[in-house]
């Protein structure tokens, strides 16, 4: 994300957001599909992460069709709360990494599958990719 939107950098960092709860929701399917013999525990908490990435998706989309309908004027109080939850999703995909960071190490049906420890390698960067763009917004933020 490049920062020369000036005020739009909020809506900029709310369509990357959107995009990324997405790819991360999307991903927790992949790797269930492709590692079918994936430990019961690891096939419940992806489950969870699936919801709770949707969720926060949907919550996203709610802001960013707000600020369509307020003309993209953001008061102090809505560029406050966007930063919140901007950290939130931020939180979010580091929690994300660790959980496939974690599977990396504990699931037997990932070490033992190549194919699903590539996919799972490139998901983890991807949603690291995400979490630089967060943390560089909030430092945008913080800074400016």
């Amino acid at each position: 994300m490049q920062f020369c939107y000036g005020d739009k950098n909020h809506v900029r960092i709310l369509e990357e957001a959107e995009f990324w709860k997405r790819q991360e929701a999307e991903h927790t399917v992949v790797i269930r599909e492709l590692a079918s013999n994936l430990e019961e525990e690891f096939q419940e908490k992806l489950k969870a992460e699936y919801e709770s990435l949707s969720s926060i998706e949907a919550t996203i989309a709610q802001y960013i069709e707000r600020l369509a309908r307020i003309n993209y004027i953001i008061t102090p109080e809505l560029e406050d709360q966007i930063i919140d939850l901007i950290e939130f999703t931020l939180c979010q995909s580091e929690n994300f990494v660790a959980l496939l960071s974690n599977m990396m190490k504990e699931s037997r049906e990932i070490n033992d599958n190549v194919v699903v420890s590539v996919v799972v390698s490139h998901i983890i960067r991807e949603s690291q990719y995400y979490i630089g763009i967060a943390k560089a917004y909030l430092t945008y933020v913080n800074y400016r």
